[in-house]
């Protein structure tokens, strides 16, 4: 093996090891370190043969900084392809609140045993993307990449912090827009019982609308998987266009 093939292997998997460390997490358990690192070598190993080698650095330092930057390039790249999943886990924890289930606040990976609903919709959108070939679509923008950016060049957009900060929004967009059917519910229930509650003022609201609430949100969301799996069609079909969005064009 030639030193030119070897170090644009190297340079592949770096980038790899970016795109694979925001893989999304199943079931709240996140793959083991030596199963990333197969992941990305097994990447690296497809991909490198189809692009062009890269040029060796004359110097130790130039090559880590290459690594590095391929790394930083790879982060990037897989922060965008992880968006759609986490608007996911957002709508899932949105829309425990509204149906009286309960979801701990923030961005982490949601648990099974707390979060069930965010779980559940998180584990259907894996699912969903491997069914609709999101895998496949997504190795292929990832060798795309090194065309735009070849290996131990790892160049952005000049205006990739724009983009990001634009693509990061669309998660609270798409999670609302999930949601949204719970939170007219949630409303909807409240106002017929508040309606109800001045007709018959002996009877006690709360604990009635609170098990309505519940029972009303679970029959939506039984039915509401069509409109999820669309929203989820659209966004993994937009999203290998989106990686490559964060690289200069040419």
């Amino acid at each position: 093996m030639s030193t030119d093939v070897l170090v644009t292997w190297l340079l592949v998997a770096f980038r790899s090891i970016g795109v694979v460390i925001q893989l999304p997490v199943v079931a709240g358990r996140p793959l083991p370190i030596p199963v990333r690192v197969a992941l990305s070598l097994g990447l690296a190993t497809l991909v490198a043969p189809v692009i062009a080698q890269a040029q060796v650095p004359l110097t130790l330092q130039a090559l880590g900084w290459a690594a590095a930057g391929e790394i930083v390039l790879g982060l990037a790249l897989g922060f965008v392809g992880r968006l759609a999943f986490a608007a996911v886990e957002m709508a899932g924890r949105l829309i425990s609140n509204e149906i009286g289930l309960s979801a701990n606040p923030g961005m982490g990976v949601p648990e099974p045993a707390s979060e069930p609903v965010a779980a559940l919709l998180s584990t259907f959108a894996i699912v969903m993307f491997f069914l609709w070939s999101g895998h496949l679509a997504l190795i292929q923008a990832f060798a795309r990449s090194f065309s735009l950016a070849p290996a131990g060049v790892p160049v952005l957009d000049g205006g990739s912090g724009n983009f990001l900060i634009v693509v990061t929004g669309g998660v609270l967009d798409l999670g609302l827009r999930m949601a949204a059917p719970f939170i007219a519910l949630n409303f909807l229930v409240t106002l017929a019982f508040a309606a109800l509650s001045r007709a018959v003022p002996k009877m006690s609201v709360f604990v009635v609308s609170f098990s309505a609430r519940t029972l009303a949100g679970i029959a939506l969301l039984a039915g509401s998987g069509a409109l999820i799996a669309r929203y989820l069609y659209v966004e993994f079909g937009e999203t290998p266009v989106r990686l490559l969005e964060l690289l200069p064009s040419r």
